[in-house]
């Protein structure tokens, strides 16, 4: 599965989007690592991608790795759809191609995020995007949805957990599907530091 993003190279404050190349080399390092890491998020096939940069950090990209951790929403989103974080458009591009999409609000907390990739999306009339919080923002009285995903992290770590907890519980009573974006990947962490700090007592 292959997502191409539209939206254009550019900067905003902090951020910019990116265009770069993955070449037959660098592609063959990448599966070296995962082969020896054991992670097969490390392999990246050759092609070009985009990224969304904040100073020196990639928050997010639409290679392999980012598109199977979003798969599973990709896959559920039908319907009245809210999504917490923008990122580079990648999730967004891949539903709004979906003819059972009815509505999408997306919710994102950096204004410069929204000024680079908002635009590329302003043409289709189910899209809403707000400038909030995600812990913050509060939708409508009685609104209710059929997908809700939350992606606000930039890396896949156990830290993220609590918060996602937060989201999952502030949308609980409102939607009929929900999920986090690299949720099972941030439990194996924290069950891994688990086992490490038993056979440390031991």
């Amino acid at each position: 599965m292959r997502i191409d993003v539209s939206v254009p190279e550019g900067a905003s404050g902090p951020w910019r989007v990116e265009a770069f190349n993955v070449s037959e080399q660098e592609s063959e390092m990448t599966l070296a690592r995962a082969k020896i890491t054991g992670a097969i998020n490390e392999f990246v096939p050759t092609g070009n991608y985009k990224r969304l940069v904040r100073e020196d950090t990639v928050v997010m990209s639409n290679t392999p790795m980012e598109i199977r951790t979003n798969r599973t929403f990709i896959h559920r989103a039908k319907g009245k759809v809210l999504i917490n974080g923008l990122g580079l458009g990648m999730v967004l591009s891949a539903i709004l191609k979906k003819p059972e999409i009815e509505s999408v609000t997306v919710v994102e907390a950096s204004e410069d995020v929204i000024k680079l990739v908002g635009p590329s999306f302003c043409d289709d009339p189910r899209l809403r995007i707000v400038h909030a919080c995600a812990f913050e923002y509060q939708p409508e009285p009685g609104a209710l949805f059929d997908a809700v995903w939350h992606d606000i992290w930039d890396e896949i770590c156990d830290e993220n957990l609590p918060e996602m907890h937060k989201l999952h519980r502030k949308y609980g009573q409102r939607t009929k599907w929900q999920g986090s974006w690299a949720r099972a990947e941030c439990e194996v962490l924290r069950d891994r530091a688990k086992i490490f700090t038993c056979e440390i007592k031991e």
